[in-house]
C-alpha cells in the first residue's frame, strides 16, 4: 500500500514540475492559464503548490489544451 502512494506521489510531483516548466517555457502568467484551462485561479495555484493529491481528468486536459503540451508530456519524467 505504502509502495503505492509513494508512487501516486511521485507522479504528482512530475506532473507538478512538467505544468512548471511548461509555463516558464511560455511565459504564461497563472491568470491567464486559469483562463485558457478552465480552471479557477484558486484551484490552480493549489494544484501547482502541490497541495491536493487528485487531479481530474478535465483539469488535466484544460492544462494541456493551455499549455499546448500533450497529457503525456504532463506526466513523463524528464
Amino acid at each position: 500500500m505504502h509502495d503505492r502512494i509513494d508512487k501516486s506521489a511521485a507522479v504528482y510531483g512530475t506532473f507538478v514540475e512538467q505544468v512548471s516548466k511548461a509555463i516558464e517555457a511560455r511565459g504564461i502568467s497563472r491568470p491567464a492559464l486559469s483562463t485558457n484551462s478552465g480552471i479557477a485561479e484558486e484551484r490552480l495555484l493549489s494544484i501547482l503548490g502541490g497541495h491536493p493529491r487528485e487531479v481530474t481528468l478535465r483539469e488535466l486536459a484544460g492544462l494541456s489544451l493551455a499549455l499546448g503540451v500533450s497529457v503525456a508530456a504532463l506526466l513523463a519524467e524528464s
